[in-house]
């Protein structure tokens, strides 16, 4: 992954919702050119920090069996611009599962005011598909890296699962 847009993980209830923080700084590459003298970060990445976010909540719920594969973006709105120094608060909660299909609605906090929200729909497939064996200890590597300290409901989060 070439961005990494959750630096941690604040809370997890297990099928029902996330909570994770980015802390935007000028220093990543994306603010070269968007925009040069009014770095703004774009809303693809904002909704990029959303998926990321989403994919923990439904790989850890799993409890690793399956992999989240965003395949919809609905209903994304853009309130207010997110700039280097801003910490965003990212909430995924999932609304409904069925058939390996899972909708989330999220939103993104700065300073405690609503600057995006939207739905996303993920496909869950089986995880061996996408972590063949002798990598699963680098993800797990990052999920144990995005969830220290963090309030965990319903999940485990096992020493050798990926090792």
């Amino acid at each position: 992954m070439r961005y990494f847009l959750i630096d941690r993980v604040l809370c997890v209830n297990a099928g029902k919702s996330i909570t994770a923080i980015k802390n935007v700084s000028l220093s990543e590459d994306i603010f070269t050119d968007h925009f040069f003298g009014n770095p703004v970060m774009p809303g693809a990445m904002q909704i990029e920090s959303m998926a990321q976010a989403a994919t923990v909540l439904l790989e850890l719920s799993s409890k690793f069996k399956y992999k989240a594969l965003l395949v919809m973006v609905n209903n994304t709105k853009f309130r207010q611009i997110v700039s280097p120094g801003d910490t965003m608060e990212i909430q995924m909660l999932q609304l409904a599962s069925e058939d390996g299909i899972v909708q989330l609605d999220g939103t993104i906090r700065v300073k405690g005011k609503k600057v995006t929200s939207g739905r996303l729909v993920f496909a869950l497939q089986p995880i061996d598909e996408f972590y063949p064996p002798n990598t699963r200890h680098l993800v797990m590597s990052m999920y144990q890296n995005f969830l220290k300290g963090a309030d965990l409901i319903g999940v485990t989060i096992p020493d050798n699962e990926y090792g």
